[in-house]
């Protein structure tokens, strides 16, 4: 098991360079070799999903009341 303190300043790490991180975890799902490939998978696709619904929110909703939505 990890040293709890070198965990920490590997995350400290990691949110000091998050571009970084999003290309190493990249890089690690197209691997396909790690446990945590499917969690970074649906990861990625869930806050796509997400970016698209809120989207589609935004503009029916602005539709619905510019057109008099009651």
């Amino acid at each position: 098991m990890a040293d709890p303190v070198e965990r920490a300043k590997e995350v400290v790490e990691s949110l000091e360079h998050p571009v970084e991180t999003a290309k190493e975890l990249e890089a690690e799902a197209a691997e396909g070799k790690s446990a945590r490939t499917p969690a970074i998978a649906i990861t990625g696709v869930s806050l796509f999903v997400g970016v698209v619904v809120v989207i589609v929110l935004a503009i029916a909703m602005t539709v619905y009341f510019v057109y008099g939505g009651r």
